[in-house]
């Protein structure tokens, strides 16, 4: 009886059924075929409204998808059902039921009846579903319950894959580390956990999940930026007036086009809010232990080149961005500092990223002088000479002190090099180091500009440690604030005398023919005699000075100007002085001394108590241009301070470099490219659109008067009765030929 019962029970027991199938499949087939006609059943029905809940449908799933290793040949269509299922409903589906089908499809992999390569738009599905359902939780507040969960399963992932074998566990870890990539970029996830998670992931041992990880932090503030130049804006005002009065052609009017659209496209991008987020690499809670530990995977040697070149290019950005000393990094980037070495120019990069401030100039000397010894020689070409004087000028951006001056004046010495890229790289460190420190240049090569200041005693020399260069950024702040005194009234409006004012107001009372003549000022003759004894006070302030004597009383001495000053100093290094020159030198030295001073403290002073705006620094830089030039007329473009910065782009390496000539696939192709938009070539003949008439229509409009003198007309009227007759029997034979 208890038999019966249990097996009457069977058709509506399914976990009793699945745990018999198990044991034996052959005696359980019948039993399994009626239950997949019932699924086959439940599921055409299902379909008709596939967003209410079926539990029966969800445990028929559950129960084939546990036995179907045992009948692969009745349930081989079972997984493209399931799948076909998702792909059509996913959105409307109900959760339980979307839930069982997809914990279904993931028991048939793991038992290996489903292919993994089948599932792939499934797998880009559930990833795609699974970013925007956590990108739209957290679109109108943080949902940092959930965000803190996520995060705490993708480091467990992250974990599994460093502690497992397995490869499920690296396929899952790899799109973890994904999902977190694609939510900092979307803004999500933009927090420091975040970017801790992935930095971990950057020392897996699967090289996949590495390999994302650092490119991630060496690309993560190029995600969203435009691929516009914007820096080749065209002049669309310059070139309507150029096509204004030359000779319209289709050429003309695309560039035209392609400029206005250009131009459009700009004025787009500069109205839309400007969205400030800090790099990925600030937000790392242990950069130094982050970077020695990938240092000391760059020791093992495990990874490919190419992986190497990457984690090493990291490790260059993390210790310029932090400012971190890591002292057997420079001599590991010194092996790898040869023109014969694969993307030697990375290596160059990476090793003007790891400069600063702060590393030891003994560290770096060795680095610059492999450099010299390898790259600027005249073994090697030109090419190769351009990019290690390039070089080791970004090095010398970052820390001055690691170059001497024997190597500095060797290297000047290729500023008149035949190759133009040599040319412009020993130009180029000329005037950086005539900003930075000019006394280590020849006489020759300071510059104007350079000698003035180092004869005012303006430059400083670079100390160890020093933040930027050698330039104050008070510098001229006084200008600044000149120029704001003096546009104070540029502005103003004087208001018009109302009509309640008295007539007397407005009247001046002159003395009669008795009294005395009064000489009535008005306002620009009390300004021209203001200005005219602010000038005369400056002059005497100028040629005058105080100073105290012996007993303590005050003197009135001539002060001495600048190029007196320059020719007593002069003197002086030839040892032409007398004592009472040399005491007056030295009063003088002093007395510049108090007055810059006097000048710096005026300065701290301003900028304590003013608060500058970006406008008003840009201002300030364009008016010590101004007075630079206004001092050294024909100074040329100097150091560039922008060049500071932690990321060195591989272009600045190379530098200008000639065209190479182009082979025959690579001339068609852009001559295919030029052709994009045009019409198809042939003759213009018979087209409407025409720009003028040819030689032939312009002849039968002209006066005979200027035609009766060419040859074919006095022939023509010299003909014989004959040559006329054959001329238009032809004439007639033609016109009938036409007709026909």
């Amino acid at each position: 009886m208890g038999k019966r019962n249990r097996a009457a029970l069977l058709p509506t027991h399914l976990p009793q059924l699945q745990n018999l199938i198990k044991r034996d499949p052959k005696s359980y087939e019948a039993e399994f075929l009626q239950q997949w006609r019932h699924f086959q059943s439940t599921l055409s029905i299902f379909c008709l409204k596939p967003d209410e809940e079926s539990k029966e449908l969800s445990e028929l799933v559950t129960f084939i998808s546990q036995v179907a290793q045992c009948y692969t040949e009745i349930t081989k269509d079972f997984p493209q059902q399931i799948v076909d299922l998702l792909q059509e409903h996913c959105m409307s589906l109900h959760p339980e039921v979307r839930k069982s089908l997809v914990q279904a499809l993931i028991l048939l992999r793991n038992k290996g009846i489903l292919d993994n390569t089948r599932d792939k738009q499934l797998r880009e599905m559930l990833y795609s579903h699974i970013v925007n359902d956590i990108k739209n939780s957290n679109a109108k507040v943080k949902n940092n319950k959930l965000n803190k969960t996520l995060q705490s399963f993708m480091f467990t992932m992250l974990e599994s894959a460093t502690t497992g074998n397995s490869d499920e566990n690296a396929i899952a870890a790899k799109k973890s580390v994904d999902v977190c990539i694609d939510l900092y970029h979307k803004n999500v996830w933009n927090d420091a956990k975040t970017v801790n998670v992935i930095a971990e992931a950057c020392f897996s041992p699967v090289t996949k999940i590495s390999v994302t990880a650092v490119k991630f932090f060496l690309n993560s503030n190029e995600h969203n930026e435009e691929d516009e130049d914007d820096d080749d804006i065209p002049d669309l005002k310059k070139m309507q007036m150029a096509n204004l009065h030359s000779k319209k052609t289709k050429a003309k009017d695309r560039k035209l086009e392609a400029a206005k659209k250009k131009i459009k496209r700009k004025s787009k991008s500069k109205e839309k809010a400007e969205n400030f987020n800090f790099s990925a690499l600030h937000l790392i809670n242990d950069p130094q232990g982050f970077a020695e530990k990938l240092y000391s995977k760059l020791n093992t040697k495990e990874d490919r080149w190419e992986v190497r070149l990457m984690k090493m290019n990291l490790v260059s950005r993390v210790v310029g961005i932090h400012q971190l000393t890591i002292l057997g990094f420079y001599p590991l980037l010194i092996k790898y500092l040869q023109p014969t070495q694969r993307d030697v120019t990375m290596v160059l990069v990476c090793a003007a990223q790891a400069s600063h401030s702060l590393v030891p100039p003994d560290v770096l000397e060795p680095v610059l002088k492999a450099i010299a010894n390898n790259f600027v020689t005249d073994r090697v070409a030109n090419e190769v000479m351009a990019v290690g004087i390039n070089g080791i000028r970004e090095i010398c951006v970052r820390q001055p002190l690691a170059i001497d001056a024997t190597l500095l004046q060797d290297l000047t010495q290729y500023k008149q090099h035949r190759d133009k890229g040599v040319l412009m790289a020993a130009r180029s460190l000329i005037a950086l180091f005539r900003e930075i420190n000019p006394e280590m240049l020849l006489r020759k090569d300071r510059g104007k500009s350079a000698s003035i200041r180092l004869k005012d005693g303006s430059v400083r020399a670079a100390q160890y440690g020093q933040l930027g260069n050698n330039v104050d950024a008070l510098d001229g702040l006084e200008l600044l604030d000149q120029e704001a005194k003096e546009d104070d009234w540029a502005e103003w409006e004087v208001e018009e005398d109302s009509e309640e004012e008295s007539d007397e107001e407005g009247w001046i009372n002159l003395p009669s023919d008795d009294e005395d003549f009064v000489n009535v000022a008005l306002d620009d003759d009390e300004k021209e005699d203001n200005k005219e004894e602010d000038k005369e006070e400056d002059e005497k302030k100028k040629k005058v000075q105080y100073k105290l004597g012996e007993n303590g009383e005050i003197i009135k001495a001539r002060r001495i100007g600048k190029r007196q000053l320059k020719k007593m100093q002069e003197a002086e290094d030839r040892s032409e002085i007398t004592d009472e020159q040399r005491q007056k030198l030295l009063e003088a030295v002093r007395a510049r001394e108090a007055e810059e001073k006097v000048k710096q403290e005026a300065k701290l002073k301003l900028a304590t108590t003013r608060i500058l705006t970006p406008a008003d620094f840009a201002r300030l830089n364009e008016l010590r241009t101004n007075k630079e030039i206004e001092v050294a007329q024909g100074k040329k473009r100097g150091f560039d301070e922008g060049q500071n910065e932690s990321e060195v782009n591989e272009s600045t390496i190379l530098g200008p470099r000639k065209k190479t000539k182009q082979d025959y696939q690579q001339r068609m192709a852009s001559i295919q490219e030029g052709r994009e938009g045009r019409e198809k070539f042939g003759s213009n003949k018979g087209k409407k659109d025409r720009g003028s008439t040819t030689n032939r229509e312009k002849a039968r409009n002209k006066n005979f008067m200027m035609i009766a003198h060419k040859q074919s007309v006095v022939s023509k009227s010299k003909r014989s009765l004959f040559e006329k007759q054959k001329q238009l029997r032809a004439a007639i034979t033609k016109q009938k030929k036409l007709k026909h």
